[in-house]
């Protein structure tokens, strides 16, 4: 979960070069969470479309996206295999 509370104290911190460091710091773990997400979901879509028999429209219909969206979910990259 994003920690607006850790972004602010970053926000807050006088010295530059330190606000940067961790702000470049969050930026890095938060893209790993989101790749990482981004593959759980894939997962989960062809997982209802495989295991449920649910048609890709079906699934978009779930999830109040299209099915053009979906398509792109389906097609997102995995992560390297060295995400946890």
């Amino acid at each position: 979960m994003i920690d607006f509370g850790e972004i602010n104290k970053v926000r807050r911190e006088p010295n530059p070069v330190r606000r940067a460091v961790r702000a470049t710091e969050l930026i890095t773990e938060y893209q790993e969470a989101t790749s990482l997400l981004a593959s759980i979901r894939r997962e989960a879509v062809e997982e209802a479309h495989h295991d449920l028999g649910m048609t890709y429209t079906e699934v978009a219909n779930a999830l109040g996206v299209t099915k053009g969206r979906v398509t792109q979910i389906r097609h997102t990259p995995s992560p390297p295999s060295d995400s946890p």
